[in-house]
C-alpha cells in the first residue's frame, strides 16, 4: 500500500512540474540557433516515459507525436489538429483577451511542406530581423493599429479546452492575408480601355495633339489634296442649298473644324478626321494648315463664343489659339446684344470688310462657331480700265444681261479644253503666288450643271494639275467683274455630309461639360474681281499669234482661287455677275 501511495505522489508530482519543464525546454530551444542540439537522447526518453505515465492518469488528453523539426501536417481530425503556429515573444501580447488571441492564432496559421526550409518560411512572411531578437520575426497589423511581433515555433498540441473559437467557427480555412488583399465591399478599379471609356473620365481619353516640328512637304500635299475633296464635296451640297452665286473659303471651312479637332476624342474624332478628308493620325495637319492660311491675300477672323458654364479647358484654349488664332469669347445673357458684339467683333477683324455676320442668335445657344475671311489680292497683270465695256452675258433659261467686261488682247493665261468635264479650264495669274482657275461650259447655250455633275475629285485634280504644267499664253480675254458675299449656314451642311454630327460631339477636351452641342456655325466669304493690278500690261513682253487663243467667260462659271497651284482658297459659282 505504501509502495502504491508512493508511486501516486511522484505521479502527481510528474504532472504538475510537466508544463513548467515543457516552457523551460521550449524557451531554450527558441533562443538556440540550432534547436535539434538543445534536447539530449535522454531527455528525448525522458519525454516519452512522461507521455506514457500521463497517458495513464489523463486518458482524454490527444497527444500529437513526431519529430521536432518534422512540420508536415498531419490528416485533420475530428477531435483535434496539429497546426503550426506563431506565438508571441512580446509579454504584452499574452495579455490579450482570447478573441484577441485567436485572432493572432488564426492571422499567422499555415501549413508547410516538410521539405520547407526556415529561409522560405522567412521570406514568405517578408520576416526582418530586429536588432533586439535573434529569431527571425514579422510584424502582423492588429486592428487596434499596433503590431504584435509573431515568431515562428514549433508544433503543439491543441487541446479541447484551448481555443474554443478554434472549434465552433464553420469551416474556417487556413488563410493568410497579403499585404495588397482588399475587403469585400471595396468597389474593383475600372479600367480604361484606348478607344472606351466613361465620360466623367475625360482626362484618360483626350491628349493634347501631337507634337510636329514642321509640316514636311509631303505633309502639305497630303493636305492639299484633302482640302480639294473636302471642298468639292461641300461645294455639291452647298449649291443645293442656294441658287444663284456662291463663294466659300474652303481653307477658312476647314480651319473652323480643325478647332474641334483639338478637343475631339474618340468616335468624334474619328469622324471629323474622315468628314475633312485627312488621313489617319495626321499629326502635322495642325501645322500644315497654319502655313497654309499665312497669305497677304486673306483677311480671316475665327472665334468661339460660348456660354460660361462651359468652363474652356485652358490647354485648348493655348493650342486653338497657337494654330488658328481663334479667339474664345463667353456669351452674355442679353441676345440681341451678343448679335451686335459679335457683328462689331467681325467687322473690326475684316478692316470693316465685312460688317455683318449674324442677323439673330438661339437664345439657348451654348457654342458657336465664327468664320469670316476676304479675299484682295491683285492681277498680276492688269487689265486697263479703258478696255471694260459692256457686254452681254448670257444666262440659260434666263434674258441676257449686260454686265461690266474686262477685256484683254493678249493677256496671259494657261487654258485647254478638258474632255472629262466638258468645259474650257482657264488659269490666271495674281499676286502671292496665288492663281483663278475658271471653269466654263463648252457653249453659251449649256447649263452649268452638266460641269457640276461631272465634276469628281480625281477630274478636278487632273485638271490643276494639267493646268500647271501649261505655260501661259496671250490670250483674247473676256471677263466680267463682280463682287460676291455669300454666308453658309455650316451646321446645315455639315449636318449632311455626316448626319448629326453637331449634335452630339465628344469634345471634352473642349469642354468638361457632358452635354454640348454646337449650337451654330457661320461662314461669310467675301472677293472682288476688278482691273486693278499692281503691275501694267506694258511689263510683259507678249507677242500675238497669227490665230490667238480665246477665253471668253459670258455665260455662268465656276471659279478657283489656289495657293501655290495646290491649296484651294475659295471656291464658287456665278450665276449673274449683277447679283451679289
Amino acid at each position: 500500500m505504501k509502495t502504491w501511495l508512493i508511486l501516486l505522489y511522484l505521479a502527481i508530482t510528474i504532472i504538475s512540474s510537466f508544463p513548467q519543464a515543457a516552457s523551460s525546454t521550449e524557451t531554450v530551444a527558441e533562443w538556440t540557433e540550432e534547436p535539434e542540439l538543445v534536447q539530449s537522447t535522454s531527455s528525448k526518453e525522458e519525454k516519452t516515459v512522461l507521455q506514457i505515465i500521463l497517458s495513464w492518469f489523463w486518458p482524454k488528453h490527444k497527444e500529437v507525436t513526431g519529430n521536432r523539426n518534422d512540420i508536415t501536417p498531419p490528416p485533420f481530425q475530428e477531435a483535434g489538429r496539429t497546426e503550426e503556429t506563431e506565438q508571441s515573444l512580446d509579454p504584452d501580447t499574452n495579455n490579450k483577451d482570447d478573441s484577441q488571441s485567436w485572432r493572432l492564432f488564426r492571422t499567422n496559421l499555415k501549413f508547410h511542406s516538410q521539405e520547407t526550409s526556415d529561409k522560405d518560411m522567412q521570406g514568405h512572411y517578408n520576416e526582418e530581423k530586429t536588432s533586439n531578437q535573434i529569431v527571425t520575426s514579422t510584424n502582423v497589423p492588429v486592428e487596434n493599429g499596433e503590431d504584435s511581433t509573431i515568431t515562428m515555433a514549433t508544433k503543439q498540441t491543441v487541446f479541447d479546452h484551448q481555443f474554443p473559437e478554434l472549434l465552433n467557427v464553420k469551416e474556417q480555412s487556413a488563410e493568410v492575408p497579403t499585404e495588397g488583399s482588399t475587403t469585400a465591399s471595396t468597389a474593383p478599379i475600372p479600367t480604361v480601355s484606348d478607344t472606351s471609356c466613361p465620360p466623367e473620365s475625360c482626362s484618360q481619353r483626350w491628349e493634347p495633339w501631337p507634337a510636329c516640328a514642321e509640316s514636311t512637304p509631303e505633309d502639305e500635299q497630303k493636305l492639299a489634296e484633302a482640302l480639294s475633296k473636302f471642298a468639292l464635296e461641300f461645294y455639291k451640297i452647298a449649291i443645293q442649298k442656294k441658287d444663284g452665286n456662291l463663294v466659300f473659303s474652303p481653307l477658312s471651312i476647314t480651319t473652323t473644324l480643325s478647332n474641334l479637332l483639338l478637343g475631339a476624342c474618340d468616335e468624334t474624332k474619328d469622324r471629323l478626321e474622315k468628314l475633312l478628308f485627312y488621313p489617319k493620325e495626321f499629326a502635322c495637319v495642325h501645322r500644315a494648315l497654319k502655313a497654309f492660311g499665312k497669305s497677304e491675300a486673306l483677311t480671316s477672323a475665327n472665334a468661339i463664343f460660348y456660354q460660361p458654364a462651359l468652363k474652356m479647358s485652358s490647354e485648348f484654349q493655348n493650342l486653338t489659339s497657337t494654330f488658328y488664332q481663334t479667339k474664345l469669347k463667353v456669351l452674355t445673357n442679353n441676345t440681341q446684344q451678343a448679335v451686335t458684339d459679335i457683328n462689331s467683333w467681325v467687322s473690326k477683324r475684316t478692316g470693316n470688310k465685312i460688317k455683318k455676320l449674324l442677323d439673330d442668335l438661339d437664345p439657348d445657344a451654348q457654342m458657336v462657331l465664327l468664320n469670316a475671311v476676304y479675299f484682295h489680292s491683285k492681277w498680276k497683270t492688269t487689265f486697263k480700265q479703258t478696255n471694260t465695256r459692256l457686254e452681254v452675258f448670257y444666262r440659260p433659261g434666263l434674258p441676257p444681261v449686260k454686265v461690266s467686261m474686262m477685256t484683254s488682247k493678249k493677256y496671259p493665261v494657261a487654258s485647254y479644253f478638258d474632255n472629262n468635264l466638258r468645259a474650257k479650264v482657264g488659269r490666271f495669274q495674281l499676286f502671292h503666288n496665288l492663281s483663278l482657275v475658271i471653269f466654263i461650259p463648252r457653249s453659251q447655250l449649256t447649263n452649268l450643271s452638266e460641269i457640276e455633275n461631272r465634276l469628281s475629285a480625281s477630274a478636278f485634280m487632273s485638271a490643276l494639275t494639267k493646268l500647271e504644267a501649261m505655260p501661259l499664253k496671250p490670250t483674247i480675254v473676256t471677263l466680267p467683274k463682280f463682287k460676291l458675299e455669300s454666308s453658309q449656314d455650316l451646321s446645315t451642311i455639315i449636318g449632311e455630309m455626316d448626319f448629326g454630327f453637331f449634335f452630339d460631339p465628344d469634345l471634352c477636351g473642349i469642354t468638361q461639360s457632358k452635354e454640348v452641342a454646337v449650337s451654330s456655325a457661320k461662314h461669310k466669304a467675301v472677293l472682288q474681281i476688278s482691273e486693278e493690278g499692281a503691275e501694267g500690261a506694258a511689263a510683259t513682253a507678249v507677242i500675238l499669234a497669227r490665230t490667238a487663243a480665246f477665253f471668253e467667260v459670258q455665260q455662268p462659271f465656276i471659279f478657283l482661287f489656289l495657293k501655290d497651284n495646290r491649296v484651294p482658297l475659295f471656291l464658287g459659282r456665278v450665276n449673274d455677275p449683277l447679283s451679289l
